[in-house]
């Protein structure tokens, strides 16, 4: 390019394999190179006893690895749609203990 930067227009579609998934939980993994997503359902394990505390199983189901530069826009991203969201709706709130996470809020 003769010492002219170029702007070039990129248009997205849904690949032909695009998934998707309902995450009700994430995990992360930091490498040395890039972050490791991991996305998964927690589902709760009916039990005979209604008096004992209900288990749950959760099953991870997609893997995303994202380099730290996409990352830190990712969490722009985020951090903008929970402003919006709280705006509109109030405080998103998270629970205290782990096995809070299953009480409707």
């Amino acid at each position: 390019m003769s010492g002219k930067e170029q702007t070039i227009r990129l248009e997205w579609k849904y690949a032909d394999d695009f998934k998707r998934v309902h995450a009700t939980n994430t995990f992360g993994i930091a490498g040395d190179y890039d972050y490791r997503l991991l996305f998964g359902a927690a589902n709760v394990v009916m039990q005979e006893d209604p008096q004992t505390m209900p288990k749950a199983r959760g099953e991870y189901k997609v893997e995303v690895v994202i380099p730290f530069r996409s990352l830190k826009e990712m969490k722009q991203l985020i951090d903008d749609a929970i402003k919006v969201v709280e705006t509109h709706q109030g405080e998103i709130k998270l629970p205290k203990k782990p096995e809070d996470v299953f009480k409707q809020p």
